[in-house]
């Protein structure tokens, strides 16, 4: 029984509260604002921590907490890359954030410099596909016009 005291309380001493949620698990409006990430992150389970709401000491000397790539999104296998460090998972995240950059900003040239709503945008990016469903395509779209709009209310 000792031994596995022992264990537990060197566990948990190597970790801390996650600075991404504070301990949550969580990532809310207040999180996002708070780490400038208002048009990459939504609400929701905290990838940061794997919404345990504590991390360990390598997670937080391998990977920023505003790391924009680091998401629930990712595979487990890429997410234990990133915090690996592994360089090929570094060009992803990199590549993602800068597309992620491109497109926030072409959207934002549409709409204030090529005067397009935010219907003609999201048309502009999901063209029909012949083999998607009508009705999987006017969820994507219509997903795709509430980001468009929160860019340009960003921006505004």
């Amino acid at each position: 029984m000792r031994l596995f005291n022992w264990l537990f309380k060197k566990k948990k001493g190597n970790s801390v509260s996650c600075p991404r949620c504070l301990g949550k698990g969580h990532v809310d409006r207040y999180d996002i604002k708070r780490l400038q990430m208002e048009l990459k992150w939504e609400p929701g389970n905290c990838a940061y921590c794997n919404g345990v709401g504590r991390v360990g000491s390598e997670m937080i000397a391998n990977v920023a907490v505003d790391e924009v790539y680091l998401t629930n999104g990712l595979s487990d296998r890429e997410r234990l890359r990133l915090i690996n460090r592994d360089p090929e998972a570094i060009m992803r995240a990199v590549s993602y954030e800068q597309s992620l950059e491109n497109f926030i900003e072409e959207v934002r040239n549409l709409h204030f410099t090529d005067n397009m709503s935010s219907e003609e945008i999201a048309h502009y990016y999901l063209q029909p596909e012949m083999h998607i469903e009508y009705q999987v395509f006017i969820l994507k779209k219509q997903e795709l016009v509430s980001y468009i709009n929160q860019i340009i209310g960003a921006t505004s």
